[in-house]
C-alpha cells in the first residue's frame, strides 16, 4: 500500500544535512512497512534490525559498550552477516524503544556518521516514557498517522474515485460521482486507517457484509493490544486510569456534540475524587503522546499564533482512527453503511475530519465557542485563521459560522458536510464534501482569491 508519507522520506533522504529519522506513530499504522518498502526502492542496500524480536543479542551493542558508531556498524554487520556500506546503504532500527540506550546512540549517528542513512521507528509510549535522554536536535522526527481517505482508496483499487478527487478543481459534481465517493467514505468509516484492517477488507470486499464482519473482530483485537500497551508501559495502577480515560472518549464526543458538553468533563472519568484536569492530565497527555488521542484545546479569542491562547485544560478528546471508534462503541457496519446511526453520526463525522487534517499535516488546529455559537474546528493556515464547521447530513445551515465570521473576518470559511462541494464567492465561504478533504485547504485558496 502506498502512503503519502513516502515523498517526505524521500525529501530526508535528500537533504545535504541529513540527520537520523526517526519515525513515530501508535502502533499498527504500517511504520515497518513504509520504512522497507521505501529502502528497497531507493538504496542499495538495507540493513532491518528488530531491537524487540532481537532484543537478547543486540542490548549488548548497545548498552555494555561504547556508543562510537563505527564499533556499532561493525558489530551490527557482524551479527547480521553482511557489511553496511556507509555511503550507499541504510539501516533500519525498527522497535527502537525496545533498546532506550539506541535512541541515545541516534545522537552520535548524527555527529559522527552523517553519511550513512539512519531510520529509525517506534511506539510513541516507548520512546516518550524511555528513561535515556532524548537526542533533541539530532533527528529528524516524523508522525505518522493511520491511512487516510485517499490512501484507503489508493490501497483498495479504487484508482477511479481516487482520480477524479485528484483532478478536481470545483464546481457542479454530478450525482453519480457524489453517491459513488459518499459509498466509498461510509466504507472507510467502518475500517478506518490501520493497514492490516484495510488489508482484511480488500480480501473479502467481494463479499462486503462478511468483509465487515472480520473488520470488527481484528478491530476488537486490536483494541485490546493497545491497552495490554498500557500496563507494558506505565504499570498496573496508571495503566487503569490510562484505560478509563481511553475507554471514555467515545462518550465524551457524544455529549459535546449533544451540547451536553462544550469540552472534556474530569469528573468521575476515573473514580470519585478525581475532578479536575491536574487529576487527568497524566492519563490524557498519555494517551495523545502515544499517537492514540488527537486533543484540541480550546481558544475563545483565537488569533495567530493560534496555539497561543490555547486553554491547557480545556479541550476535546477524538481517538486516533475512526474505524477502531466504530469498534469501541460497536456500531455495526450496516448502520454506518445504510447513513443512518442517529446523533453518533455528528461525532463521527467531527472525529473523521480531525484525523484527516492531521493526517495531512494541518495540525495548529484548536476549537471555539462563544455564548451560544461553536465552531469545530479552527485552523491556522498561512498566517490566517480558518475555522471549519462540520455537518454529517445534509442540512447545511451555519449559524455559528455566521456568528464566527460576523466577529472575526476571517479570509474565508469552510464547512465539511455530506453535500456537495460549492461556495459562496462573495462571502467566501465554501462546502467540502466529507470526502473531499485532500483538496482542502487548496480549492478554497484558488477560489477565494480568484
Amino acid at each position: 500500500m502506498k502512503r503519502k508519507i513516502e515523498v517526505r522520506l524521500l525529501q530526508w533522504k535528500n537533504k545535504k544535512s541529513r540527520k537520523p529519522l526517526l519515525l513515530q506513530g501508535a502502533r499498527q499504522v504500517g511504520k515497518t512497512y513504509v520504512l522497507e518498502n521505501f529502502a528497497k526502492n531507493h538504496f542499495n542496500h538495507s540493513h532491518y534490525f528488530d531491537l524487540e524480536e532481537l532484543k537478547a543479542d543486540l542490548a549488548p551493542i548497545f548498552i555494555d559498550s561504547s556508543l562510537n558508531p563505527k564499533q556499532l556498524i561493525d558489530k551490527l554487520s557482524f551479527v547480521s552477516g553482511k557489511s553496511i556500506n556507509i555511503k550507499k546503504d541504510i539501516l533500519i532500527l525498527d522497535e527502537i524503544q525496545a533498546i532506550p540506550r539506541a535512541i541515545t546512540a541516534l545522537k552520535y549517528f548524527s555527529q559522527h556518521m552523517s553519511g550513512l542513512a539512519v531510520a529509525a521507528a517506534g511506539s510513541n509510549l516507548g520512546v516518550a516514557h524511555s528513561e535515556e535522554p532524548f537526542p533533541v536536535g539530532k533527528v529528524e522526527i516524523l508522525h505518522m498517522y493511520p491511512m487516510n481517505f485517499e490512501e484507503f482508496l489508493a490501497g483498495t483499487d479504487e484508482e477511479m474515485a481516487l482520480s477524479f478527487l485528484k483532478n478536481f478543481k470545483g464546481g457542479k459534481t454530478d450525482d453519480i460521482y457524489h453517491r459513488r465517493l459518499f459509498d466509498l467514505l461510509k466504507k472507510y468509516f467502518v475500517t478506518g486507517g490501520l493497514p492490516e484492517v484495510i488489508s482484511t477488507y480488500t480480501a473479502g470486499k467481494d463479499e462486503p457484509l462478511e468483509a465487515f464482519r472480520a473488520v470488527r473482530q481484528l478491530q476488537k483485537q486490536l483494541l485490546l493490544h493497545y491497552e495490554s500497551d498500557f500496563s507494558k508501559y506505565a504499570g498496573n495502577t496508571n495503566s487503569r486510569h490510562i484505560q478509563r480515560v481511553f475507554r471514555t472518549i467515545p462518550l465524551q464526543l457524544s455529549n459535546t456534540q449533544d451540547k451536553k458538553s462544550k469540552k472534556f468533563k474530569f469528573k468521575d472519568i476515573i473514580s470519585k475524587g478525581y475532578r479536575s484536569y491536574d487529576d487527568l492530565a497524566d492519563p490524557i497527555e498519555w494517551l495523545v503522546k502515544a499517537g492514540l488521542a488527537l486533543k484540541v484545546n480550546t481558544n475563545l479569542h483565537p488569533s495567530i499564533p493560534v496555539m497561543a491562547g490555547a486553554k491547557e485544560n480545556s479541550f476535546k478528546l477524538f481517538l486516533f482512527d475512526i474505524g477502531l471508534l466504530g469498534a469501541m462503541i460497536n456500531l455495526k457496519p450496516e448502520s454506518i453503511l445504510r447513513y443512518d446511526y442517529g446523533s453518533y453520526k455528528g461525532y463521527f463525522a467531527e472525529n473523521f475530519v480531525l484525523q484527516e487534517l492531521c493526517s495531512h499535516g494541518l495540525d495548529k488546529i484548536v476549537t471555539w465557542s462563544g455564548r451560544t455559537s461553536e465552531i469545530e474546528f479552527v485552523l491556522e493556515i498561512n498566517e490566517s485563521i480558518i475555522p471549519v464547521e462540520v455537518k454529517a447530513g445534509f442540512n447545511t445551515k451555519a449559524k455559528s459560522l455566521q456568528a464566527f465570521i460576523n466577529k472575526y473576518n476571517p479570509v474565508y470559511a469552510v464547512k465539511f458536510t455530506g453535500n456537495k462541494f460549492g461556495c459562496d464567492r462573495q462571502k467566501r465561504i465554501f462546502n467540502y464534501s466529507l470526502y473531499m478533504i485532500l483538496k482542502f485547504p487548496e480549492l478554497s485558496i484558488e477560489n477565494a482569491f480568484s
